[in-house]
């Protein structure tokens, strides 16, 4: 498994940097152009809840694990105490979300908000993580 870790500020213009790594890994896996667009996607629509539409104080810390099927990616919010953060997804979040990943939440990791999200790769589709 290959392990990136990014940093970025709690800001909505950065959530850009998580989407193109996102797809960038997501490419190592040869997931397919639409599938790596359903990543981004995704990845947008978690993050978004975290930083909000305005930004906010403090930062985002993303972790993305790649897997020989999968990527894997969480989110987690490094914020000032009582900071308002929404913890559910609206309805149309939901549908959104079950349509474009294979699971996708947000929840708290060690206690900080947060979220998880993974695409795999269609079981047909060959293999190059770990290569050189």
């Amino acid at each position: 498994m290959d392990k990136v870790t990014l940093r970025i500020p709690a800001e909505p213009a950065y959530v850009q940097v998580i989407r193109l790594i996102a797809a960038g890994l997501a490419s190592r896996l040869k997931l397919t152009l639409e599938d790596i667009d359903d990543l981004r996607i995704a990845v947008d629509e978690l993050a978004t809840y975290l930083v909000g539409r305005h930004g906010r104080e403090g930062t985002l810390e993303v972790h993305f694990m790649l897997h020989d099927d999968r990527i894997e990616i969480q989110g987690r919010g490094h914020f000032p105490a009582g900071a308002k953060i929404r913890t559910d997804l609206t309805e149309l979040s939901r549908v959104i979300l079950d349509t474009v990943a294979d699971s996708a939440s947000l929840l708290a990791i060690d206690g900080l908000p947060g979220f998880a999200l993974t695409k795999k790769r269609p079981s047909d589709t060959p293999s190059e993580v770990g290569l050189p």
